[in-house]
């Protein structure tokens, strides 16, 4: 693209853009604020609890360098993005890969959320979520986020999760460079909460 206006007047423009840019900076958060799921030991100072969760909080983060999340320190931000969560949650789940199997009967025994986004878990905590899975997974079906780039999804009235698949997961979880949680969640209209462990038996 080709700048059609004198020097002087571009150099205004742009002045008054970071201007009002910095101006903004200190009254509206980042949009790059997600909610997210993260493991309950990096402990930001401004989280939410997990009903009944050992091991998992909920923080409102954004990609840092080197792999880390910066975390929000005020509350407006964590406002902004559960905001943003309900108006692009629909969009973040269109986006990611989802693999669907169907087990006897042609019923579906699992879903499989995977992808590099970091922010991945942020999927969990939009009410598009909930609405998405639950008509063909069942109310409280079970959610699980061994790492920052794995969600699996098993039906709760199924019973327990196959204990090779649950095997599976927990080493997932255990060699992630990455790990979040080794619990399992219940999905709620509400959100989630914390409803048993992975184990190998």
């Amino acid at each position: 693209m080709t700048a059609t206006r004198p020097r002087r007047y571009g150099k205004r423009a742009f002045l008054a853009l970071m201007l009002g840019m910095h101006a903004a900076a200190g009254s509206v958060p980042d949009p790059g604020w997600r909610l997210v799921v993260i493991p309950a030991f990096e402990r930001p100072r401004l989280h939410e609890k997990i009903p009944g969760s050992q091991t998992a909080i909920i923080a409102a983060a954004r990609p840092a360098p080197l792999g880390l999340f910066e975390y929000a320190t005020t509350r407006g931000a964590m406002r902004w993005a559960g905001d943003l969560g309900a108006k692009d949650g629909t969009k973040w789940l269109a986006d990611a890969k989802i693999q669907i199997r169907r087990g006897k009967g042609r019923v579906i025994d699992r879903v499989l959320i995977t992808g590099p986004d970091p922010m991945l878990s942020s999927l969990a905590l939009t009410p598009a979520f909930y609405g998405r899975f639950e008509p063909l997974l069942g109310d409280g079906f079970h959610v699980i986020i061994p790492d920052r780039n794995t969600i699996a999804l098993y039906p709760r009235l199924a019973g327990r999760i196959p204990p090779s698949e649950a095997a599976a997961l927990l080493e997932i979880f255990l060699v992630a460079g990455h790990p979040v949680s080794r619990e399992v969640f219940r999905a709620t209209h509400d959100g989630l909460v914390a409803d048993g462990i992975l184990s190998e038996e």
